[in-house]
């Protein structure tokens, strides 16, 4: 499941992956970043991993994934991942894109960490409204 927060001021989108994080719910949560970012502009972002439980997806998907390019250039992109298991995957995403010239993501244990990062101070996020993903409302809160 995939829950979406937005800190106006600070201009930082956080996409919150709970339980299991599979090749729906990456769809989904590319589906959420485009919409998003289409309607408000682009925006610093941070994947919080800190509730996900597994990971469902061949390796395959992800590294098709990490050959894309940001859909913010310019914008900061952190993954808060803090089980060792997880972290080896995202390291492995971050490598992948770094590998194919892309701007890779930074990747930290917490969300402390993912605010220091960004210096922008305390972030505050509001939910945002999901209905547009209608067709996905299982995968997102």
């Amino acid at each position: 499941m995939l829950a979406v927060g937005f800190d106006r001021q600070r201009n930082v989108l956080l996409l919150t992956l709970i339980d299991t994080f599979d090749n729906a719910t990456l769809a989904v949560m590319d589906a959420a970043c485009a919409t998003f970012f289409d309607a408000e502009g682009p925006s610093h972002a941070i994947f919080d991993f800190t509730s996900t439980q597994k990971v469902v997806m061949a390796p395959l998907s992800l590294e098709r994934r990490a050959h894309k390019p940001a859909m913010c250039v310019g914008f900061e992109r952190i993954i808060v991942v803090p089980q060792p298991e997880l972290r080896d995957l995202a390291e492995k995403f971050r490598l992948s894109q770094s590998s194919a010239g892309l701007p890779a993501p930074h990747v930290v244990n917490t969300m402390a960490e993912a605010e220091q990062l960004l210096r922008l101070g305390p972030l505050v996020f509001k939910p945002v409204d999901t209905s547009w993903l209608a067709g996905d409302k299982a995968k997102v809160l």
